[in-house]
């Protein structure tokens, strides 16, 4: 039997590359249903009340913690282990965020989120997802505000659009 080097190298350099490439890639779990019940894993809140604001974190472990708006999907991720002694940021597998929109699920690192717009969510000021640049521009032209992505936002972004106003009302007792 003949050895053929250059055919060995290619062959395993393909698997190599196969495995690094983005169609491998560990496919990310699907956003779960909020239940009724569910509270903000921030707030308090019942996320399940407020449609077009419901974000979600799902770990690889199959937990799921509901918000009641990216706002505070945002302070849990990066204040996570305030609000869960269980998980770090390496155990999400995905983060999902309504599209304003349509209402559909989106990725919310692939997102597009309006801040600083006149629209508020259930507590007050908020960040608006949408699903992409021409539509989050449309948006801004109407509401006001300005687009940042997933990566763009940091705690300081957080905290300045916290300073705004807040509706009351809809929360559980002793849930803020």
């Amino acid at each position: 039997m003949r050895f053929n080097l250059p055919l060995v190298l290619f062959l395993l350099m393909a698997v190599i590359l196969g495995n690094l490439s983005p169609a491998s890639a560990a496919v990310k779990p699907p956003p779960q249903v909020i239940p009724e019940q569910a509270a903000c894993g921030v707030c308090g809140m019942y996320p399940a009340r407020f449609l077009r604001w419901q974000a979600e974190i799902i770990f690889t472990d199959g937990r799921m913690v509901p918000f009641d708006g990216p706002k505070d999907m945002f302070k849990y991720l990066f204040k996570m282990a305030e609000y869960d002694k269980g998980h770090t940021r390496a155990d999400v597998a995905a983060i999902w965020v309504r599209n304003y929109s349509d209402g559909n699920w989106l990725d919310g690192e692939a997102a597009f989120f309006v801040i600083g717009s006149s629209v508020t969510g259930p507590m007050g000021r908020e960040l608006v997802p949408l699903a992409n640049g021409v539509i989050a521009k449309e948006f801004i032209s109407k509401n006001g505000g300005g687009v940042s992505r997933y990566s763009e936002i940091d705690l300081h972004v957080i905290q300045k659009i916290d300073m705004g106003s807040m509706k009351m009302g809809n929360h559980r007792p002793g849930g803020m």
